[in-house]
């Protein structure tokens, strides 16, 4: 594995880091877009099934956290009770 033969210069390095800087701009544009997109608040519901659906949806979200929380806690218990 030889060096490379290539010499670098500044030239190549301030055009080098133009490309990068350009580069994080855009991710930098693509994350916001992102965030913007997962915490936009939602549109309000167009009829009541859609509200139904929602409301169901929800609580199923909050049950299922719930039960894994109590897994979770279990599962330490059990860790920290092996110790004793």
């Amino acid at each position: 594995m030889g060096m490379p033969t290539e010499k670098i210069t500044l030239e190549a390095i301030s055009l080098r880091k133009e490309e990068v800087l350009k580069e994080i701009r855009q991710q930098k544009e693509r994350m916001a877009t992102t965030t913007h997109e997962l915490f936009a608040p939602l549109a309000p519901a167009a009829t009541k099934a859609d509200a139904l659906a929602r409301s169901f949806n929800t609580g199923m979200a909050i049950f299922d956290g719930v039960m894994m929380g109590m897994k979770v806690m279990r599962k330490v218990r059990s860790f920290f009770n092996r110790w004793k």
